[in-house]
């Protein structure tokens, strides 16, 4: 079974980018502070490891478990790595998610073009559908943008189909399965709507889907209003209409055409640059291959920083927070999933993104980290930073 990143370098390697088109008509730009090492509001440091048996695929922490995925089996895992539920017999399974009001468990199997869903508290099979029209995915989301235009329909599944280059739209009923409803975004342009090698997907805490874009001349993380555009045609009146998503900004820089830099993490032209163009690069707040995204309750977006091998923390609105792990930690990490440990009702009483965990799958390893503030109400001392 082929990796995520194994699937991605084969596409960085045959894919070619077109020429980039031009922006321009900016006006200043709002000077943003310059991070300067470690920061933020919570410090992280290795808490435990889960040496699997068989390689992890991907992974996902929902309501306070670990779901965890292999090219055969389906396991749902305490924060503490106990295995309490598993499904086997998957044919190349490649990617999973959860949507958590209904506590379901998608899982795509790659070999016969097909999306499962398990009930996530003891991951019953409840339904599948078949999708040969699928080529390869590697990274699943759920999102509701926009949901009130499919009657019946409970959320969108969104599949990052990096072969055909776009990322497939579902309508999912619980009694009708998924239903295709056009795609997000495709891969044959350069403006904001593009994407050109989509890998990790998630929703933000203003229902926003967030894209990661692998392309070597993109390497940043994408946001998008996913609410299927209507008035969104092809010039080809053989195509029917995609009901592509919108790009939308984390913020308004004041620019009176908003560049790349207002629409994503990482590296990307601002203010009164003309190249709709990203870069790889090693820098706090830049990208080398971002496979994965994940968001905890106070909005923070978590991204696997996979060539760089660290993870990379941000504010709701984009601004850097914090570094995640380093080369001897996070070896070319790429799955992210986060914790929050809750003490009592409201936003105050939580220590958001308490866990972290991610994906070394050079190790096949699943590496847990804690933050200060959950060490702090454990009464625990953080282990000391690698040497």
């Amino acid at each position: 079974m082929r990796s995520r990143l194994h699937l991605i370098w084969l596409l960085l390697l045959v894919l070619a980018t077109p020429a980039l088109t031009v922006l321009s008509g900016c006006g200043d730009k709002i000077a943003i502070p310059e991070p300067e090492g470690l920061f933020g509001i919570s410090l992280y440091r290795e808490w435990a490891n889960f040496q699997a048996t068989e390689p992890v695929v991907d992974l996902v922490v929902s309501q306070g478990r670990l779901f965890t995925l292999t090219a055969d089996t389906l396991s749902k895992r305490n924060l503490t790595f106990s295995q309490s539920d598993s499904v086997g017999g998957l044919s190349g399974a490649a990617a999973l998610c959860v949507q958590e009001d209904s506590n379901l468990v998608f899982v795509w199997e790659e070999d016969i073009k097909q999306v499962n869903w398990y009930s996530g508290s003891d991951l019953q099979l409840l339904g599948s559908t078949s999708l040969p029209d699928v080529d390869t995915v590697v990274a699943m989301a759920v999102n509701d943008a926009g949901i009130d235009q499919v009657p019946g329909a409970l959320t969108y599944l969104y599949l990052s189909d990096t072969v055909a280059g776009v990322i497939h739209r579902y309508a999912f009923d619980v009694f009708a399965g998924l239903t295709s409803n056009g795609i997000l975004a495709r891969s044959d342009g350069d403006a904001a709507r593009f994407v050109h090698i989509a890998a990790g997907l998630a929703t933000d805490s203003e229902n926003r889907f967030l894209v990661c874009d692998v392309d070597t001349n993109r390497n940043w993380v994408i946001r998008f209003d996913a609410t299927p555009d209507v008035t969104d045609t092809s010039s080809d009146p053989g195509v029917e209409d995609p009901q592509r998503g919108i790009a939308v900004p984390f913020e308004d820089s004041a620019c009176l055409v908003p560049p790349a830099s207002d629409f994503v993490l990482g590296f990307a032209a601002e203010c009164g640059q003309t190249d709709w163009v990203g870069r790889p690069g090693s820098a706090e707040g830049e990208f080398h291959i971002p496979t994965d995204v994940a968001v905890d309750g106070s909005g923070r977006i978590f991204v696997t920083d996979t060539m760089n091998d660290r993870g990379q923390i941000f504010f709701p609105l984009g601004d850097l927070d914090l570094l995640l792990g380093s080369t001897p930690e996070t070896p070319g990490v790429t799955a992210i999933g986060v914790y929050d440990h809750r003490l009592g009702s409201g936003a105050d009483n939580a220590n958001f993104g308490a866990f972290v965990f991610v994906l070394l799958p050079g190790e096949n390893v699943i590496r847990k980290f804690i933050s200060s503030e959950h060490a702090d109400f454990l009464n625990e001392d953080l282990p000391p930073p690698p040497q």
